[in-house]
């Protein structure tokens, strides 16, 4: 079609995308490669049999991709600063950090340019364009080409787009009128489009770094979660990037509005969630839309930092407390297993993750902590440079932390990714099946010689898990002791973060300010107790499999806190409230629950509505069969 009428076509649907009531407008702009993602709310929006589940829920792409990282990937406050950060230290390199940074955070404006013919694109150009601030959109991932999938050239930002204006879809046969017509693009059936090599070519990066003299070094393997996927179990057991991040409803409906007659029923529908691990990010949209011209209310951001933590919680990783052995030592055995299909945690080296082991006695006195946390998200104790990896811990200084640590030339830890010419540490946790990784992806440092790193019992490689010991004199052993055992995770780990406001310039300042007043404070993955009695060891961890306790939002809490817990199956259940001393403080619910996921809220009150005191408190989830308890915090 062409361009004057793709504008006429556009600037028409500016008035029918305000009604479809998502909340801000989605940007209707097109120019010769792209459209702007409110153009396809015309059509893939849902309603009587669209893209609507049977129980009413809208899963439309639009509605769920607008409050996603993907969908604000140019609006990214953290990606602006580090951008900011990094051309201050390297002026001279201003025009490659903001050209490789914009081809996969501002894709549809940088792509553009460099097909009219420009050598590169600025962050000040796609801040303006109202394409570049559509993020990730539609008719970017689904107009790259099958050209090299999986392949080298196709990793760092290296997707084709071609001026063919077809749109890559999932099913055969597409009905293609209707869409050529209303926007000028053709649907196209490809099996590509499902597949990890898709996501490959921006989620593998390899950056260059800077030597002592400025030069270019080489390449750094900044991100890698496809070459860890395909170093692993999951990609001949048929699960893809888009098994977990676009989650699938069987059930078959319209993906289209128009024509409401001809539009064939489909089934599976992938939905466009794109959750990650990301819980930084979306609280900031939430505490500032209009600073961020968020594409979304925040009621939709909410929904997905909500989907974001019950990712984390159930399909992250598993804690086990794998073996005690009470006494004058006693010995923990903590076994920490990856569910993910890459190492975990991922990606960007600001990320990390770590064990919290904290024993009490039966006063609720703490006598050895490993892994605390200061108010900030600072970890308490840690080796201010570089935490090494532990196979035994005695200390409580000592900590151990899954992270990635980048080093310059000079073999120094380092946070800016110019200087990262290599890692100082890897010891995140590998996928099921990790074997024999090639450079780009292999464990560095101490983990490396760890018998009990990704090792079987057999010492073959391949477990995706860790074993630490903790080795802890006791007091007196005639005492009963409770363990707990959290797995903790931070999107930006403090050291990352000091190291990024260190610097002075307003995108910087900026995300400072939205930094410090959203809730730094780790999500709990997993966690498990157990308590350690004189006459034996009697486990509080275990769960049916067919039930599951989340650790409560916000903790610490000052005036509410939400609990949730999911029923696989119906069944009667009970959710207590409990001091130190075991005195029941509160029974939140007690009765006939029916199967899904279930929030319940404690205002930090007893059973007359009277305030209780700050503290530590225990929320016991009680089932016909089992029990499982968390620890909660209560600060007034």
């Amino acid at each position: 079609m062409p361009k004057f009428i793709m504008r006429r076509v556009g600037s028409l649907l500016i008035a029918l995308t305000a009604t479809c009531g998502f909340g801000q407008t989605l940007p209707t702009e097109t120019s010769t490669l792209f459209s702007g993602s409110g153009n396809c709310v015309l059509c893939h929006s849902g309603g009587t049999g669209t893209l609507t589940t049977q129980a009413g829920r809208d899963i439309s792409p639009p509605k769920l991709w607008r409050s996603t990282l993907m969908a604000h990937a140019a609006k990214d406050p953290l990606w602006q600063a580090k951008i900011a950060a990094e051309v201050k230290e390297h002026p001279e390199l201003q025009t490659i950090i903001e050209d490789k940074c914009t081809t996969c955070h501002a894709p549809l404006g940088r792509t553009l340019a460099i097909f009219d013919g420009m050598n590169f694109y600025s962050l000040v150009a796609a801040l303006q364009d109202p394409l570049s601030l559509d993020g990730v959109s539609c008719t970017l991932c689904h107009q790259i080409q099958n050209i090299d999938s999986g392949g080298a050239s196709s990793f760092s930002g290296g997707y084709i787009i071609l001026n063919l204006r077809q749109i890559y879809g999932p099913y055969p046969s597409p009905l293609a009128n209707p869409m050529s017509n209303q926007v000028g693009f053709t649907p196209v059936f490809s099996e590509h489009i499902q597949k990890s090599e898709l996501c490959a070519t921006c989620h593998t990066l390899f950056t260059p770094f800077i030597d002592n003299q400025g030069n270019i070094g080489g390449y750094f393997p900044e991100q890698t979660p496809y070459l860890e996927w395909r170093n692993s179990v999951y990609p001949d057991s048929g699960r893809s990037c888009q098994s977990c991040h676009m989650p699938q409803v069987n059930e078959s409906m319209r993906i289209s509005l128009r024509p409401p007659a001809m539009a064939p029923l489909r089934s599976p529908i992938s939905e466009h969630e794109f959750v990650g691990g990301n819980i930084l990010l979306p609280q900031i949209f939430i505490a500032f839309p209009q600073d961020l011209s968020s594409s979304a209310p925040p009621a939709q951001w909410d929904s997905t930092l909500r989907k974001t933590r019950t990712l984390l919680k159930n399909r992250t990783a598993r804690l086990t407390l794998e073996e005690i052995l009470p006494g004058d030592t006693l010995q923990l055995t903590v076994r920490v297993e990856n569910l993910t299909g890459h190492k975990f945690p991922t990606g960007f080296p600001s990320r990390l993750a770590w064990l919290h082991l904290r024993i009490d006695k039966p006063n609720g006195e703490t006598f050895f902590e490993s892994g605390k946390w200061a108010e900030n998200g600072d970890i308490i104790g840690v080796d201010p440079e570089l935490e090494p990896h532990h196979q035994i811990i005695t200390d409580p200084n000592r900590v151990q932390i899954y992270q990635s640590v980048m080093q310059d030339v000079d073999n120094k830890p380092t946070y800016t990714l110019l200087r990262g010419a290599s890692y100082a540490k890897d010891n995140r946790l590998p996928p099921s099946g990790f074997q024999n990784p090639t450079a780009d992806i292999a464990v560095i440092g101490g983990a490396s010689d760890d018998p009990d790193f990704n090792r079987f019992a057999d010492g073959a490689q391949g477990s995706g898990s860790d074993r630490i010991i903790y080795r802890v004199p006791v007091p007196d052993p005639s005492l009963d002791l409770h363990v707990t055992v959290d797995l903790c995770y931070q999107t930006l780990s403090s050291p990352f973060a000091q190291d990024l406001l260190s610097y002075s310039n307003e995108p910087v300042t900026r995300f400072a300010e939205y930094y410090k007043q959203v809730d730094r404070t780790p999500a709990i993955v997993q966690s498990v107790s157990a308590l350690v009695q004189a006459t034996g060891i009697r486990s509080t961890s275990s769960l049916e499999k067919t039930h599951g306790l989340f650790q409560n939002y916000p903790n610490p809490f000052n005036s509410s806190t939400s609990i949730h817990f999911d029923l696989k199956n119906a069944d009667t259940i009970q959710l207590h409230v409990y001091d130190l001393s075991g005195k029941n403080v509160r029974t939140i619910f007690s009765g006939y629950c029916s199967a899904g996921t279930k929030q319940m809220s404690w205002n930090g009150t007893d059973a007359e509505n009277r305030p209780v005191p700050s503290g530590i408190y225990w929320i016991c989830f009680v089932s016909s069969k089992n029990q499982k308890a968390i620890r909660v915090l209560l600060l007034r």
